[in-house]
């Protein structure tokens, strides 16, 4: 009887000990403010089904009118409804604050009120908010950065529940996962011809938008830049809209094809490069660069006018807005006798491309290393 009453004693003390323990590690902790929060996960949603492609209009924006455009085409292209969006303005960057978070950078501000100004227009035209949500979605894209960008996604969310949009549609794709994006939702798939149609798209953005500063500042006629270049830019936007994709099937005899059949795997790799060398160097594309090339030259240009070439850099977004974002800046820059040097959205993409080439080369001199030491 007696050890036994020793024993409970002894097990109520050790439990005693730890209780103490516990509670002196918890006061700690909670005094050096490492007390553990509850894990943040992403706001579950309903997802972006194939039975809505119909249905569902897809909302673009953030880039220049010409990349928007260009963007916009290739998604119909793919057999999405799509709709981008306007320019952002003062009155949407004064909702971004209204609904958005505090401290933000302006360009939050800029995209994230010129969307809930879209909607809330939407709702003025009789659209009823669920009306509103089952219908758009909005496509953008995502990262870590550069800057606050990788919060972005959830400052849309946060706004557009603020402005009693909540559960509204955001879609991403990461930016630098580069050929292996994937939006994550069955209604939007990343196919071949998805993917380098907006590599396309992008880079016929950037060219376009490079000669429209090269060739404006010494238009003779005013005018006849921009109009020149809404005729351009609608060329390429027919060709990307009604560019048949590549099937290698069309281009083969039916023989290889009888042998195709019983290779599908070789049949879907050599279709898929065969994708990228037509987006690459179809004909389509040279025939509608010619076309544009061909209107270009019909703007009668004076040379001779002696410019400053003033270069625009730094935030990437506010660096190629053209509207209130950077204070029309490149128009106001233009009106004082300048000629502007625009930055190339390719330019994030070459940076993606470099840190990819310089990540492998640090991990084939590792390797090397270790079979040495080996």
């Amino acid at each position: 009887m007696e050890t036994n009453i020793m024993n409970l004693d002894s097990a109520a003390t050790a439990s005693d000990i730890a209780a103490h323990v516990k509670e002196e590690r918890d006061r700690r902790r909670r005094a050096s403010g490492l007390v553990q929060l509850q894990q943040f996960h992403r706001p579950v949603e309903r997802p972006f089904v194939a039975a809505e492609r119909d249905k569902v209009t897809m909302l673009i924006g953030g880039m220049t009118w010409k990349h928007d455009s260009l963007f916009r085409a290739v998604f119909e292209g793919s057999g999405y409804k799509c709709q981008e969006l306007p320019v952002p303005d003062v009155p949407a960057f004064q909702i971004g604050k209204e609904y958005g978070n505090n401290g933000q950078c302006n360009p939050t501000y800029f995209t994230v009120g010129c969307l809930v100004q879209y909607l809330q227009q939407l709702q003025k035209q009789g659209m009823s908010p669920q009306e509103i949500i089952d219908h758009y979605v909005f496509f953008t894209a995502g990262s870590c950065g550069p800057c606050r960008f990788g919060m972005y996604e959830a400052e849309y969310r946060f706004a557009l529940q603020n402005a009693g949009f909540d559960g509204f549609r955001v879609l991403l794709f990461q930016q630098d996962d580069g050929i292996k994006a994937a939006s994550g939702e069955p209604g939007l798939k990343f196919t071949v011809d998805f993917g380098m149609g907006m590599l396309n798209a992008m880079n016929l953005g950037d060219t376009v938008n490079d000669l429209v500063y090269q060739i404006r500042p010494f238009e003779v006629h005013a005018g006849d830049t921009d109009k020149a270049f809404d005729e351009a830019v609608a060329a390429l936007c027919r060709t990307l809209r009604e560019r048949p994709p590549y099937e290698l099937r069309k281009k083969t005899p039916a023989w290889i094809n009888s042998y195709f059949d019983n290779h599908d795997k070789l049949y879907r790799t050599a279709n898929s490069l065969g994708k990228v060398y037509e987006n690459l160097y179809g004909k389509p594309y040279v025939d509608a660069l010619e076309e544009c090339r061909d209107r270009l030259n019909q703007v009668e240009v004076d040379r001779t006018k002696v410019k400053p070439i003033v270069k625009i850099t730094g935030e990437f977004w506010a660096s190629i807005t053209e509207g209130d974002g950077n204070f029309n800046m490149f128009r106001f820059l233009e009106r004082e006798g300048a000629q502007v040097l625009v930055e190339p959205v390719a330019t994030w993409v070459a940076y993606l491309l470099c840190q990819a080439k310089a990540k492998a080369a640090s991990q084939t001199q590792v390797q090397a290393h270790l079979e040495q030491l080996a």
